[in-house]
């Protein structure tokens, strides 16, 4: 179908005048309530004859005075195209009527035919253009038709408030978008000065510090500054816990020396959990410790904070085929500290009585994890940087030194040592597997406790429960023997040097301290004790190491880095007091291996309380984080995951590693 020349087609109504109205899209309309007109393009031939013949008009005329006679060759005249055609009354943009002032004047003519056709003026846009332009299509009517850019056409048009939202060519050039504009130019430049900003502020500005300085934090970036200040960030953990005193915000040392505080938890935010990352510094582990052959699971729904306190608790319950469940909290690959002061404030299980339970709160470095075999094996418990026969395999090369062979105990027919070498050695060869700095640097994970509690061991002690405060090391002097010339005990009333010595893992110098009654958890009035740990590395000075306990509050015993100076009868030289950055280790256990339990006199389910652990180093020495440039550690734990991660593989060949060359054996 031709859309410019249309079907005439014929009304289905009367063709009485008054049976239409003007269409509701013409502007000019009246409001009279009548019918709305059907869609017609062209009136009907029995319209046009009745309209000819003279049907009802006024005094013989039609509408405004137009004559009958003529309406005929009128109308035929606007189908045709003749009339209208661009001049004359019913010209498209009907400008003789708006030189006649009258803006709403109709085709009185063809109104009084009862609009059964459209007209021209019936509408805005009157008659069809090419669609964008000015060029009028000659010959016959298009409804309606729809270019909004004729209202740009003369001063007689106005045009409505969006007609250039539905045009897409405007006539006005200026509001066209360029590709480039100055106000374009602007946006980017502030973005990229917003960028720079941000790349000069975390990554220009350590690097200036560092290159300055010579120093930089490395490993947990926990917020805290040169001079010990914290920020604070809303509703985040920090390393500083809000709610620790201001009076414990600082800290004397055993040498009169001033410390600041660099970590603390205080345990007052009720309900908190430590599954895998619920916690910034703090993660409870999903193990058996097969180490120490416990006779519990450590479970992490065993651990809580409650009333101010964190809450172990163990109690009796199959578990993974053992008969108890409980929980260890670990600090390691999270926060660690390189030398200061660990206090931490306690409730123990039970009663003074108890004989089994394994209440310890201690400290490890971070390059052995707590219950990880494969990790601790050739780093636990060695802390030594010489390069002699004390890194190798049970401490011997070729036979020698002899009393390697003899002056270990019964249990390990004379062997003074079963560990399996250092693995990360003075004397690992170059280019080996190793964490650094160096490959001659000796790297391990030396175990230091604050305490580990225990039934009086008689005759050894007075009756009730006894705390152990001991440092272990390898390898090991003959007979497991150490210079107690280096050791102090400050509290003689209460507390006495441990006839333990050490074994074919170990050599362990320790020190029990007889507990109050009332630091148990069923006493008639339950105290919370206070028990800290000094560690003073001096990696200046290694000889002038040290390492401080304090129990119930008061110094107990000490010993110095001389007390496990070198031993030529087993050809080895200095362990030191660590150096390396540590984690710290929250637990109750139970084992035979500790001490015998006798399962009449525990409680349970027992709980080991803490109300607060608080660490502070020396004004000016601050040290925190996991992965120091001087003993780094991030690397290397990362390059062996699975030993870390895995706490059914008890050594490190198990995890399908090697341990790296030692130049004694050969590079």
């Amino acid at each position: 179908m031709d859309p410019l020349h249309p079907p005439v087609r014929t009304p289905a109504v009367s063709n009485s005048r008054s049976s239409y109205v003007s269409s509701p899209l013409n502007p000019n309309a009246s409001t009279s309530n009548g019918r709305s007109r059907p869609p017609s393009w062209a009136p009907s031939a029995a319209l046009l004859s009745d309209r000819a013949g003279g049907s009802s008009g006024s005094e013989g005329s039609v509408g405004n005075g137009v004559n009958p006679a003529n309406e005929r060759e009128t109308i035929k005249g606007i189908l045709s195209g003749a009339v209208g055609g661009g001049y004359g009354p019913y010209s498209p943009l009907r400008s003789s009527l708006t030189q006649q002032g009258n803006p709403h004047h109709r085709i009185s003519t063809l109104s009084s035919v009862g609009s059964v056709i459209s007209l021209p003026t019936d509408s805005k846009y009157p008659s069809m253009y090419v669609p964008n332009s000015n060029t009028q299509l000659s010959g016959g009517f298009f409804p309606y038709s729809d270019s909004p850019h004729i209202d740009y056409g003369g001063p007689g048009l106005t045009p409505e408030e969006d007609d250039a939202l539905h045009d897409p060519n405007p006539r006005n050039k200026k509001d066209r978008i360029a590709p480039l504009n100055w106000r374009g130019v602007m946006n980017l430049l502030f973005v990229f000065i917003i960028i720079a900003a941000l790349v000069a502020l975390f990554a220009g500005y350590p690097i200036v510090s560092y290159f300055s300085t010579g120093a930089a934090w490395t490993g947990l970036a926990i917020g805290v500054n040169a001079t010990g200040q914290a920020a604070y960030i809303p509703n985040l953990p920090q390393v500083i816990d809000p709610q620790t005193p201001e009076s414990a915000k600082t800290h004397t040392g055993s040498d009169g020396s001033d410390y600041e505080l660099v970590f603390s938890d205080e345990f007052n935010v009720d309900g908190r959990t430590f599954y895998p990352g619920d916690d910034p510094f703090w993660e409870a582990v999903d193990i058996w410790y097969g180490a120490t052959m416990d006779l519990e699971w450590y479970d992490p729904q065993m651990i809580t904070t409650r009333n101010g306190s964190l809450v172990i608790t163990l109690e009796q319950a199959v578990n993974h085929g053992v008969n108890y469940r409980s929980g260890m909290l670990q600090s390691w690959n999270k926060f660690c500290f390189t030398g200061g002061y660990i206090e931490v404030s306690v409730l123990f299980p039970g009663d003074q009585n108890a004989m089994g339970f394994w209440p310890a709160a201690w400290t490890m470095g971070n390059l052995g994890r707590p219950g990880y075999g494969a990790a601790t094996d050739g780093t636990w418990p060695y802390n030594y940087d010489s390069c002699d026969v004390g890194t190798l395999p049970n401490q011997t090369l070729n036979g020698q030194p002899e009393l390697a062979l003899t002056t270990g105990n019964s249990k390990s027919n004379g062997a003074l040592s079963w560990l399996p070498g250092q693995r990360l050695s003075a004397c690992t060869c170059p280019g080996e597997d190793h964490p650094g700095p160096t490959t001659s640097t000796g790297r391990n994970a030396p175990e230091i406790d604050i305490f580990e509690a225990e039934k009086t061991k008689i005759p050894t002690g007075g009756p009730g429960g006894q705390t152990s405060q001991s440092s272990q090391y390898a390898p090991f002097a003959a007979s497991y023997q150490y210079d107690n010339t280096s050791t102090n005990v400050y509290s003689p009333d209460r507390t006495f040097m441990n006839t333990f010595k050490g074994s074919a893992t170990q050599q362990s110098i320790s020190a029990l301290t007889n507990m109050d009654p009332s630091w148990f958890q069923t006493a008639p009035n339950p105290t919370y004790a206070t028990f800290g740990l000094e560690i003073n590395p001096s990696p200046g000075n290694r000889a002038a190491g040290s390492i401080n306990w304090w129990s119930g509050g008061q110094p107990s015993w000490g010993l110095h880095a001389s007390a496990v100076g070198p031993d030529a009868t087993v050809g080895i030289g200095q362990r030191m007091i660590s150096e390396e950055p540590m984690a710290l280790v929250l637990n109750l256990g139970i084992s035979e291996s500790f001490q015998p339990v006798d399962v009449t006199t525990l409680h349970l389910p027992a709980e080991l309380k803490f109300d607060y652990i608080r660490v502070y180093q020396k004004k000016g020495q601050v040290n925190v984080g996991c992965d120091p440039d001087s003993h780094p550690t991030a690397k290397y734990i990362q390059d062996h995951i699975n030993a870390y991660t895995n706490a059914n593989l008890s050594s490190w060949a198990m995890a399908g590693y090697t341990f790296p060359k030692n130049s004694l054996t050969g590079c």
